[in-house]
């Protein structure tokens, strides 16, 4: 790895080289986990992101390290920070706007990465500031281990799926691919409808470690392809080109009337 903070590149190559091997139940912990991180003005209110850090080591310390890469920018050079002094056993810790006041950045959005030497727990918020009324809109998001993520697949177990989704003039769905790899990723993204129709497709090229958004997935990204109203529809994420890269993704629904916000994580279908 070409990062910058260097201790634990070891423990990662040896983790990817394993596959990630899953815990005995499913969990978020993990030695590396990616999610949307923002500090930006959005077409629906001021949005921003905490984060909190669970350590559930019960002897070990733990030496965490965040790297954070706005949109569309490769991320293979950018430097990271370091959580100091390592989470102690059992310790969690909170980090507020983190975009601001850990990355020192306004107005972008990007990948957050987390990675630790042994695993930890990874949550977010990521809230509205500016909804109709005072107070925080808020939209969960888990840390998404590396260990989900997709390589080239030509068949159902290649694709991530975002389902849920409702095609209706008071909802805005934004979607998201993330590249957790050090190399370029072409992925395909399509719109299909309950019957498994595929309204459209769409070819996204996401820099290494960052991230790429089709805004407005309804009202603009597939409106061409005039998908009715109503739903449930769902997102097909896939890897288009087999180099190495590999994908994970979700979509955010807000609510235009209330700048409400919610996360659906696209999800495997696992052999």
């Amino acid at each position: 790895m070409s990062r910058n903070v260097s201790t634990l590149a070891t423990a990662f190559l040896v983790f990817a080289a394993l596959g990630g091997a899953p815990a005995t139940a499913d969990t978020i912990a993990s030695t590396d986990s990616y999610l949307p991180a923002v500090n930006i003005t959005g077409a629906t209110g001021r949005f921003r992101t905490d984060v909190w850090i669970f350590n559930p080591e019960t002897s070990q310390d733990n030496v965490v390290d965040l790297y954070f890469t706005p949109a569309g920018v490769d991320g293979t050079n950018l430097d990271g920070i370091r959580i100091t002094p390592p989470l102690a056993p059992r310790e969690s810790v909170s980090l507020t706007d983190i975009v601001k006041n850990y990355f020192g950045k306004t107005e972008t959005f990007g990948l957050l990465e987390i990675r630790a030497t042994y695993p930890v727990m990874v949550t977010s918020n990521t809230y509205n500031v500016a909804g109709a009324t005072p107070g925080t809109y808020g939209q969960y998001s888990p840390g998404q281990p590396y260990r989900n993520a997709l390589g080239f697949d030509d068949s159902v177990y290649g694709d991530l799926y975002v389902t849920g989704l409702t095609n209706d003039p008071n909802l805005r769905t934004n979607a998201v691919v993330m590249n957790p790899s050090e190399v370029e990723l072409r992925a395909g993204v399509q719109l299909v409808d309950a019957m498994g129709t595929i309204y459209g497709t769409r070819v996204l090229t996401v820099k290494p470690f960052s991230l790429t958004q089709l805004n407005d997935v309804f009202g603009s990204e597939f409106a061409t392809f005039q998908p009715p109203a109503g739903g449930p529809y769902r997102l097909n994420m896939f890897v288009d080109l087999g180099n190495g890269a590999k994908i994970l993704g979700y979509a955010t629904v807000t609510d235009k009337r209330t700048g409400d916000p919610y996360l659906i994580p696209a999800q495997a279908m696992k052999p």
